[in-house]
This record gives C-alpha cells, sequence and structure tokens, in this order.
C-alpha cells in the first residue's frame, strides 16, 4: 500500500484511513490534533475509481462490491501487520481511525478479525457486510461517529452498526452530530477526548 509515516513514539502508532477522494496525507493534521506526539501512518486505498481513492470497490454509491471489500480487507490486515512488525509497534499500542470509506473497511475488519489492535474511531461508517457471523469483538473499544444529516448514511442505519457490535462484544461509544457528512470540529475534539481516555 501507498503510505505516509512520520516516526514519533517508538512505543505507540496511530494509523489513519481516509474517504473515498482521499490520500494518504489526508487524515493526518486530524491525527497530529489528537496526539501530536504518537507516530502516524497515513495508508492510501488500492482502489481508483475514475481517479479517487479507494480501500475497495462499489458497484454504485452505497452499494458495496462484497468480493472485493473482503478480499481488501484481508490485504489490510496482512500490511498492517507486517508494519508493526517491522517496526516494533505493538498490536494493542496501534491505533485506528477511519472516516466514511475508511471506515467502512476498518468496520469490515472489525467484522473479520474482532479485537486485534487498540481503539478504533470510525467516523461515519455503514454496516461493511449484511447477514455476516462477526468474530468476537472481546471488549474491543470503538468510537463512532455520524451526522443527524448525512446523505449518504442514515442514523438508523449507524445505530443498527452500533448494535451489531455491542451485541458481539464490543464496548462502543455513538456520537451523533446535527450535521452532514464532512467531520466536524466539534466531531474531532470529541474523537480526540475519547482517545485520551483510552
Amino acid at each position: 500500500m501507498e503510505y505516509k509515516y512520520i516516526e514519533r513514539s517508538k512505543s505507540k502508532l496511530f494509523i489513519v484511513l481516509h474517504g473515498t477522494g482521499g490520500n494518504e496525507n489526508s487524515l493526518i493534521p486530524f491525527a497530529n490534533f489528537i496526539d501530536s506526539e504518537t507516530s502516524i501512518l497515513g495508508l492510501r486505498g488500492n482502489i481508483n475509481e475514475s481517479g479517487l481513492n479507494r480501500f475497495f470497490k462499489r458497484l454504485r454509491p452505497g452499494v458495496f462490491d462484497i468480493e472485493n471489500l473482503v478480499e481488501e480487507t484481508k490485504k489490510l490486515k496482512t500490511f498492517i501487520d507486517s508494519f508493526i512488525g517491522e517496526k516494533g509497534f505493538k498490536p494493542q499500542n496501534t491505533y485506528l481511525l477511519g472516516y466514511s470509506n475508511g471506515a467502512n473497511i476498518l468496520a469490515s475488519l472489525l467484522y473479520h478479525f474482532g479485537k486485534v489492535y487498540g481503539p478504533i474511531a470510525l467516523m461515519h461508517p455503514m454496516i461493511p457486510l449484511k447477514n455476516f457471523q462477526l468474530a468476537n469483538q472481546n471488549n474491543q473499544k470503538i468510537i463512532i461517529t455520524s451526522g443527524l444529516n448525512d446523505p449518504m448514511v442514515s442514523v438508523n442505519e449507524t445505530d443498527e452498526l452500533v448494535k451489531i457490535l455491542v451485541e458481539n462484544g464490543a464496548d462502543v461509544t455513538h456520537k451523533v452530530y446535527r450535521y452532514e457528512h464532512d467531520i466536524s470540529d466539534v466531531e474531532i475534539t470529541d474523537v480526540k477526548s475519547w482517545f485520551n481516555q483510552q
């Protein structure tokens, strides 16, 4: 995968995954705001959709190519595990944040593998897979943020995702904002506070 790596702390790594059309640099300012002393890894999705970077293919907006999602989820885990092993980070000290498309593949990662890494932030995610037997989440710490007026993801769908994760053992904090699909200042401030409490 293409990536941007900023090495600081040798003990903690913060991995960020962009939304559709973003790149490895898109969420680094957010990561810096959340924790200015932690090493940061910004990833770029492997899929190019008409010039837009994504982490997996879709058939149309809101409809995922499930086969490709599963394939790219496994590739993502292989890449992360190889990277943190090479750099000497422990999985439990590897924190992840994904926005939109990046949040969706992180949700798929949770569905497939359960608790592997440290706390995870899913910003404006959708349900990644239907009728899927989730791996046990083993009290995985997750914060999910959503927009009450988000035209791409209904609050009902986000509520259902929260329910699914909790029923499978996750410890989920869900925050809803009166905004749309973009990340608001208050949202990223709340995510920072949440990470600092973990």
